[in-house]
């Protein structure tokens, strides 16, 4: 069992498809996160999405339990936080389960900077 840890701050914007619903389009070297919010109340939310990396390989998550979306200090910005869930890897990630911590900052016009802490856990054997 390989055990795979990285950081990355991820840069991008968020578009309302609905009411209650966010999809968030973020960058960062190389990498692509697509994500889904889709909130139960004000604050509340569930994620789901994918992260791909180039060359086949990627990541699909879902909220581990309920994010979290409020007013930043100042009233400017919100700050939200969540623990996602990694439900399958492709490529170099085939077998992949773990976690990713996704903590970002959303202004007032949409754009979104997140900061995720990924650990990986990938079984060698279904690669």
């Amino acid at each position: 069992m390989d055990q795979v840890k990285f950081t990355r701050r991820l840069r991008g914007r968020t578009t309302v498809v609905g009411p209650g619903v966010l999809d968030a389009e973020l960058f960062a070297r190389g990498t692509r996160v697509a994500s889904r919010l889709v909130f139960s109340d004000e604050s509340t939310f569930s994620e789901e999405g994918t992260i791909e990396f180039g060359g086949g390989d990627a990541l699909r998550f879902r909220s581990l339990d309920d994010g979290r979306l409020e007013e930043a200090p100042g009233g400017e910005i919100r700050h939200g936080a969540s623990v996602l869930e990694v439900a399958e890897g492709r490529g170099r990630y085939a077998g992949a389960r773990g976690r990713i911590t996704s903590n970002f900052v959303l202004s007032p016009d949409g754009e979104i900077t997140d900061e995720q802490v990924v650990v990986l856990f990938i079984d060698g054997e279904e690669e």
